[in-house]
């Protein structure tokens, strides 16, 4: 509760006001006093509301509207409702008169919280939409989501739920959830790019969403707003949220136990509640270590460890239920693990040691990058909102802990994210999604940083989506004529239109929002949305790239001039494995003189694979089979004399048959024979 004053004069109006978000039917008072020369001041006791407007007085008779500043989030002013706005009540005083005007609840009929409830609604199913609904525009790409999606359609179609296979051999680099999950949309809806994309869209959606319920709780319901936003805005985010890769669920839970344990701590928070929130982080956490292994628990425990030494206060860790929260963590995880050492003894060495010991000590990945690499990563990953959450990750790490709280939030957040950061950055193994987990915090500190600073922090970032804008639409101009590797030199200049179309979505967004920028939830809704269109506009452009990323339209290309190849018929892959090559034939291939990921797999199943010798003599002795290889391997046999017939051929491969399939008609299309 805090007193607010405004100037005025005997016979001025005081707009009576109802609180806004989250008050629902409940009344408040304004006591107004007015003592000495004609009620020079008066002042009003307003009844605080987490995350509301500031509220406006019309001062006086001069009808001059003043609005009071107000940047404590902690304790930030209520809502105006529009209905009672419209219900002025004339406070009238005389010299040395003392006054109090008492406001009742506003009549049900006027009430304008559905209104607000519809704009809200209708910008999710917007969102809904964007987020969802191109999902299927873009073929899958190699190597994670023709990889990902072949070890779902596996499972799926009748494999082993246990041990995940890729190519028929056993993959057991990460844990089985997302496979799960995916194997069950293919069941439930088919197979394809949209149900392949959809485990990581959804997971996506469901972090913004946790982003503004936690929001919301911490720092206020128009934080909550703001951060959620933000994070549905963030390049590296929406990226990867319409890719197939396994970053995404495990970042939804990740954060997930990071929020679940601030709402525990926090205070007022009654023990029972605490108990339910820890035993929520400890599930996250356990769900965390399903997606992608050890580093579910390894980063909450180092942001936690981080925390304690920061603050010197090691008494939260008596707050964390260990017990039942460990024997929770085992109970999700420890059966999944047993069944597979039981099926195979190697997994202990392999996943435990060699994935994630030797994966982050030693340079065998080949995944190199300097000790700087994350922070070019963040640069662009964070944008068109980077400036923005570093200056919220310096103010959450600095400020000073309210006297009542039990756990400083912001400052968790911003260790929590500096933790990964430094982490993987330590690491010999490095990949741009590997810091995807720091997002959903960094969109917390975001929106509170918009809610607390106001208009300037605004302003600051309209300008940063306007500057991002217009080097996209630089770069259209400058990157075509730049020399690229084989995969991208074809589709670069046809990619340049779709950037120049999200820089003009997000300028005009910018400016649009510009306009608003005192009515700071309808401009940030107006930025991000722009910056929600241009990074699915460059997402989606991709698909200019597909020619060298993806085997659809080779396929494609197979089936018109040949029909669909017979299943039953032996389909080898010399010296590649191109991941998206399976999911078209709706089959395994025989590998050729080639290991490399699926390594584990053929030393336990060393006749998975074939050598080149093997191969020729198999091929020559076979009435028919198919078979897939690089332009020059297929050069090289052709000077041996291998008989082969060319099916279709692209700039990175060549399918050849043994003899010219037969056509429906029983007749042999001619083609070239070797």
């Amino acid at each position: 509760m805090r007193l607010h004053r405004t100037e005025g004069k005997p016979g001025g109006r005081f707009a009576s006001r109802r609180t806004g978000y989250g008050a629902g039917a409940s009344r408040f008072r304004v006591a107004a006093a007015a003592r000495g020369q004609g009620a020079d001041r008066l002042y009003s006791r307003l009844g605080a509301q987490r995350g509301g407007r500031l509220p406006r007085y019309r001062s006086g008779t001069s009808g001059q509207l003043r609005r009071r500043r107000h940047d404590d989030l902690d304790d930030p002013i209520p809502t105006p409702n529009r209905a009672m706005r419209r219900a002025r009540r004339r406070v009238r005083s005389r010299r040395g008169a003392r006054m109090t005007l008492v406001v009742d609840r506003a009549p049900p009929g006027i009430r304008a919280w559905p209104a607000r409830r519809l704009r809200l609604g209708a910008l999710a199913a917007l969102a809904l939409v964007a987020w969802f609904g191109t999902l299927e525009y873009r073929e899958l790409f190699v190597p994670d989501e023709g990889r990902y999606a072949e070890i779902a359609r596996e499972m799926a179609s009748g494999g082993d739920w246990i041990v995940p296979h890729l190519d028929g051999l056993r993959y057991l680099e990460k844990p089985p959830l997302q496979y799960w999950a995916s194997a069950t949309i293919f069941r439930l809806l088919g197979e394809d790019e949209w149900t392949a994309r959809l485990w990581p869209a959804l997971t996506g959606f469901l972090g913004v969403l946790a982003v503004f319920l936690t929001g919301s709780r911490l720092f206020g319901r128009r934080a909550g707003l703001l951060a959620a936003l933000l994070a549905a805005s963030t390049l590296e985010y929406v990226v990867l949220s319409q890719v197939l890769t396994l970053d995404m669920g495990l970042t939804l839970f990740l954060s997930a136990a990071v929020f679940s344990f601030l709402l525990a701590q926090r205070a007022g928070v009654d023990a029972a509640r605490r108990r339910a929130w820890m035993l929520g982080a400890w599930t996250m956490m356990g769900l965390a270590v399903l997606s992608k292994g050890l580093i579910g628990v390894v980063l909450p425990a180092l942001a936690l460890a981080a925390y304690v030494a920061v603050e010197r206060d090691a008494s939260v860790l008596r707050r964390l239920h260990w017990v039942p929260g460990l024997a929770v963590l085992v109970a999700l995880t420890l059966p999944w693990f047993a069944a597979v050492q039981w099926r195979v003894p190697e997994f202990f060495d392999f996943f435990f040691v060699h994935e994630h010991v030797a994966r982050f000590a030693l340079p065998d990945h080949h995944r190199p990058g300097p000790w700087y690499y994350f922070i070019g990563i963040f640069a662009l990953g964070a944008a068109p909102w980077t400036a923005l959450y570093a200056a919220a990750v310096y103010r959450g790490a600095t400020r000073a802990p309210e006297p009542a709280q039990v756990l400083n939030a912001p400052r968790f957040l911003a260790l929590y994210a500096l933790v990964v950061v430094v982490f993987f950055s330590a690491s010999k193994s490095k990949l741009p999604a590997y810091i995807l987990p720091i997002f959903p915090a960094l969109a917390l500190l975001g929106g509170r940083e918009l809610a607390v600073r106001g208009s300037c922090a605004l302003r600051a970032a309209l300008v940063s989506l306007a500057a991002v804008a217009l080097l996209l639409a630089a770069s259209a101009f400058a990157l075509p004529p730049v020399e690229w590797r084989a995969e991208l030199a074809g589709g670069v200049a046809h990619y340049a239109p779709w950037m120049l179309a999200a820089a003009a979505v997000a300028l005009v967004a910018a400016w649009s929002a510009q306009r608003l920028v005192g009515r700071r939830l309808r401009a940030m809704a107006i930025a991000a949305a722009g910056a929600l269109g241009a990074q699915l506009l460059l997402v989606n452009g991709a698909q200019v790239f597909a020619d060298g990323f993806s085997t659809e339209r080779l396929m494609l290309e197979v089936e018109r001039r040949w029909g669909a190849l017979d299943r039953d018929v032996p389909f080898y892959s010399v010296e590649l494995y191109d991941q998206t090559l399976p999911l078209h034939l709706g089959r395994t291939l025989t590998l050729v003189d080639y290991r490399d990921e699926l390594d584990l797999g053929l030393r336990l199943q060393p006749d998975g694979a074939l050598d080149l010798g093997a191969f020729r003599r198999a091929w020559t002795g076979a009435a028919q089979a198919y078979a897939v290889m690089r332009p020059a391997r297929f050069a090289v046999e052709r000077a041996g004399g291998l008989p082969m017939t060319v099916l279709a051929q692209d700039a990175r491969y060549v399918i050849v048959a043994r003899d010219a399939p037969q056509l429906a008609d029983g007749r042999t299309r001619p083609s070239a024979v070797w």
